[in-house]
């Protein structure tokens, strides 16, 4: 079986890995680096991750193909799963991929994320784009939360860009999203707007049971 994802980086980077193909390990765009040798891919938070790894609004999207088999868990995800959503480098250099593999499915399904190696992705298509606007549409804060609640959201984004479309006549979330939720109860929906603004864990089982109630 196989994936269709994104990945998020500079326009700049995204020329560079049209002529060479992915190399894992030249650039790092978090405090936490992330595990040698893997490339992180998304079905939703691409274009975040375009933004984060740029010092302009010079942004791409790197539409690709990865097979299942091929596919890892990524950072964030195996580290929340073990308690440590908060992790140093020290706590991420212990883990093993390799041992967690099989959890690609969970990371993809709970986060839209996953890793693989270089040599078993497969590019097709890039997507540069101006970045300036980004921000009104594209803030998350990367989590199993804000995925249950934003992710289909953040993958229509996605699409949508990678399509050549303006960023600022894509829907905003709070008027689409929340009337698809069908909250009767105007405190649910502060409750669901606070969380997702705030992305605070506390209030999952609140979420939860909001969502049920609809």
């Amino acid at each position: 079986m196989k994936l269709i994802l994104f990945h998020g980086t500079s326009a700049a980077n995204a020329k560079q890995i049209a002529k060479e193909g992915f190399a894992a390990d030249k650039k790092y765009n978090w405090k936490v680096k992330s595990k040698k040798g893997f490339v992180y891919l998304s079905s939703t938070y691409a274009p975040f991750y375009a933004m984060a790894s740029a010092n302009s609004v010079k942004l791409a999207l790197i539409k690709v193909e990865v097979n299942t088999e091929d596919c890892y868990p990524e950072d964030d995800f195996i580290m929340a799963s073990i308690g440590k959503p908060h992790y140093s480098q020290k706590d991420l250099d212990e883990i093993d991929l390799e041992i967690f593999k099989h959890l690609w499915e969970e990371s993809f399904k709970r986060m839209g994320n996953i890793a693989a190696k270089p040599d078993k992705i497969k590019i097709l298509g890039i997507k540069t784009f101006d970045g300036k606007h980004l921000l009104y549409r594209c803030d998350p804060a990367v989590s199993p939360i804000n995925f249950m609640i934003m992710g289909k959201y953040y993958e229509d984004l996605s699409n949508w860009i990678f399509e050549g479309n303006e960023i600022m006549k894509f829907k905003t979330f709070m008027h689409e999203e929340l009337n698809k939720l069908k909250l009767s109860n105007n405190d649910d929906k502060r409750k669901v707007e606070a969380a997702v603004l705030a992305d605070d864990s506390s209030t999952s089982s609140e979420l939860l049971a909001a969502k049920e109630r609809k």
